[in-house]
């Protein structure tokens, strides 16, 4: 059983969609997952509404006062527990980021988004420091546009890699099928297992399985 937080210090960097396309992945692939929606617009709550995804579970309106709680019990009966943090830093985020296993950062590739990563990644240090043991993170590009990377997103990458902040190899791309996940209620492996989007969402979500099968090892 693991635990992920979905961690930003902004809104809009795809969050709630990236916690949502990972989450519905993991079920489809016969994981036990449950979501807790600690963001104040409850996007993933009403998607849950939506969905059809029997190993999805998604728990609405997860504040600073439930959030230990509730993760205690989602722990017990499903191997994988994803949080959806508010943007910003809070008591609710650093009671997640010393129980999880892993942070993801979700980012977009502009130098403002890059900064406010960097305070998530400084969050994150934080709570590391009072749990007294370390919390593996890695930032995740979302909304990235497809073909050759940009000057300002190579600038930015390659900064990052110089503040040694782990990323992800495989990015979150600016698709359409991602924004209607939202009015369909349907990921893109459920409407076209097939489909670039599928196999975009199939490959962030290995890529973090990977990730936690060596921090399990480790």
């Amino acid at each position: 059983m693991s635990v992920v937080s979905i961690a930003s210090a902004k809104g809009g960097c795809g969050k709630s969609t990236l916690a949502l396309l990972i989450g519905a992945e993991f079920a489809l692939d016969g994981y036990r997952v449950a979501l807790l929606d600690c963001d104040l617009n409850q996007h993933a709550s009403a998607f849950g509404l939506k969905a059809k995804l029997p190993n999805l579970t998604i728990l609405p309106d997860i504040g600073e006062a439930e959030v230990l709680k509730t993760l205690r019990e989602s722990e017990k009966d499903h191997d994988l527990v994803l949080i959806d943090l508010p943007g910003g830093s809070s008591t609710l985020a650093f009671k997640a980021l010393q129980r999880s296993h892993f942070v993801l950062v979700p980012t977009q590739p502009s130098l403002p988004d890059a900064r406010d990563a960097m305070k998530t990644v400084a969050q994150i240090d934080d709570a590391e420091e009072l749990a007294r043991m370390p919390i593996p993170r890695a930032l995740v590009w979302t909304r990235f546009l497809p073909g050759f990377e940009s000057r300002v997103s190579r600038h930015i990458r390659e900064s990052m890699e110089g503040e040694e902040v782990p990323i992800l190899k495989s990015a979150l791309m600016e698709r359409a099928a991602f924004r209607e996940i939202h009015l369909t209620g349907k990921v893109p492996r459920q409407v076209d297992p097939k489909s670039a989007a599928a196999m975009n969402v199939a490959a962030v979500t290995r890529e973090v399985l990977e990730r936690l099968q060596v921090e399990a090892a480790a």
